[in-house]
């Protein structure tokens, strides 16, 4: 049995005709040891065509020319039979080092079958000294299926993103790592992204929508980050041991900061929230990488803010913002509750079928704000009815999740949940923890509604986890403001980890 890498000079894009020359690579059976003497050296820069049969995987060798951060990729071929189009053959990457031991292992993102022009697209990245030779196995995730696939090994841009497809004429961006040397960097709201950065690229800009778990994490240049006004949410570590960051600019929409996002910046004492509803995750501010809450850390925000409550229930130092102007105001407060360390400002409705939850609304087309001219909600206030007159909130009803499966990763401390979609939701939150309650080892992480899965990591090894899922709806308050209606908590589903 063989299969065939074929070598391309030039991709037009994704679904064009492209051309190649054959080389040759042994074949393995899917389950068998991994004979790494055999793997075939490939050049960077050169994109492949991989054909694997039924059972198989590709091995091939790659050596840095120069130290740095390189992208690994793979993307599925469209395949259909003679009438009706199917889908696309959908790959994954193991990585190995020098020393065989494997260092990375990743599924295809963000794809969607329902979706046309929408290909599974895999991708690593992995930072390699020159001379050094990695190992990369790739197969299809359905071991039963023959098909063929793209990759390439290159040096990573700066930026590399995940891009995924609300329909086959929309979609938008994550950052999924950076690996810049800038000490000051400044997201930009769309970006538009070359073959020649990623095998998958849509044929148009893409607005920038989140950035990804872990895509900053250890930069050891960055020490300032400015966000765009209207950009909404911060994945769980994403800036996680980033020593140097010392200055960060949120915008005044932000909508979710994820656990542990800031955890272990020893540089950063203070940042200044602006947003009345954010959620705050877990030790996603105040904590270094081990846990333990920084004494010289401050929040700044406002008043009855979720910002406030999260540093209140965490014991943190925080500031209040003068609702005049945004700058703190003298006094400032440390109260220490140490009773309820993992508490944010968001309230855990868990057995409320529509719990409500503040979030800021995208307004993209309004002014940044000033000093001088803060942005001020123009809806009605509470002071513009009369004293009999009462408002009610109309919220949205939303349909009980429903968890397909949860199951380990070929990497330790991982979970992968996957659910079935719900139509019309804003997005999901997952909860998990080593007790049904969810008390004992707590982790709560936000997904966008456009995705079915999602890997949890952090977790403890060799552990049996409880996992559950909530949609939610955004709406608009009787007041105007942008909050979260949730629906019930989907079955409790346990799952072991490696």
């Amino acid at each position: 049995m063989k299969k065939t890498l074929s070598v391309f000079a030039v991709i037009c894009s994704l679904l064009t005709t492209v051309f190649f020359t054959s080389m040759s690579l042994p074949a393995f059976g899917f389950d068998s040891e991994i004979d790494f003497d055999s793997a075939e050296h490939i050049d960077s820069d050169i994109i492949y065509q991989v054909s694997v049969d039924s059972g198989d995987y590709a091995i091939i060798s790659f050596t840095a020319a120069e130290d740095g951060y390189y992208l690994f990729e793979a993307l599925g071929e469209q395949y259909s039979n003679s009438i009706i189009y199917n889908g696309y053959y959908e790959p994954v990457i193991t990585l190995f080092d020098s020393g065989k031991n494997e260092v990375q292992y990743v599924e295809f993102d963000a794809y969607d079958p329902s979706v046309e022009n929408n290909a599974p697209y895999a991708k690593m990245v992995q930072r390699i000294k020159k001379g050094e030779t990695y190992y990369c196995k790739t197969n299809l995730l359905d071991p039963d299926k023959s098909g063929t696939y793209l990759i390439r090994v290159m040096k990573a841009p700066d930026l590399v993103f995940t891009y995924s497809s609300e329909d086959e004429y929309s979609g938008y961006y994550q950052v999924y790592r950076y690996t810049g040397s800038e000490k000051e960097f400044t997201i930009k709201t769309r970006y538009t992204v070359s073959e020649r950065e990623s095998l998958y690229t849509p044929d148009k800009n893409v607005i920038l929508n989140e950035i990804g778990l872990g895509a900053f994490e250890g930069n050891e240049f960055l020490e300032t980050i400015n966000f765009p006004y209207d950009f909404g949410f911060v994945a769980s570590e994403a800036f996680l041991n980033c020593k140097k960051l010392s200055n960060v600019n949120l915008s005044w929409n932000i909508d979710t900061i994820g656990y542990r996002a800031f955890a272990g910046c020893d540089s950063l004492k203070s940042i200044t929230i602006h947003s009345n509803s954010v959620l705050l995750e877990p030790k996603c501010l105040g904590y270094d990488e081990n846990g333990n809450k920084y004494s010289d850390f401050t929040i700044i925000c406002n008043e009855g803010s979720t910002a406030e409550e999260y540093a209140k229930a965490n014991g943190i130092n925080y500031s209040i913002i003068n609702s005049i102007d945004p700058v703190p105001t003298e006094s400032s407060h440390n109260k220490d509750n140490t009773d309820n360390t993992n508490s944010t400002g968001n309230t855990d409705n868990s057995n409320d079928s529509n719990s409500t939850e503040p979030s800021n609304s995208n307004t993209s087309d309004l002014p940044e704000p000033t000093s001088a001219t803060p942005y001020q909600n123009t809806s009605a206030s509470i002071s513009d009815v009369t004293v009999n007159q009462v408002i009610k909130d109309i919220k949205p009803k939303v349909k009980k999740a429903k968890i397909k499966k949860v199951t380990k990763t070929s990497k330790k401390r991982r979970l992968k949940v996957s659910w079935k979609k719900v139509r019309g939701v804003s997005g999901y939150q997952i909860k998990c923890g080593l007790n049904r309650k969810m008390k004992k080892g707590k982790k709560v992480v936000s997904v966008n509604a456009n995705r079915s899965f999602k890997i949890i990591k952090g977790l403890k090894s060799n552990r049996v986890y409880y996992i559950k899922v909530r949609a939610y709806k955004k709406y608009v308050s009787a007041k105007g403001e942008i909050k979260k209606s949730f629906g019930k908590w989907s079955k409790i589903i346990k799952a072991k980890t490696r």
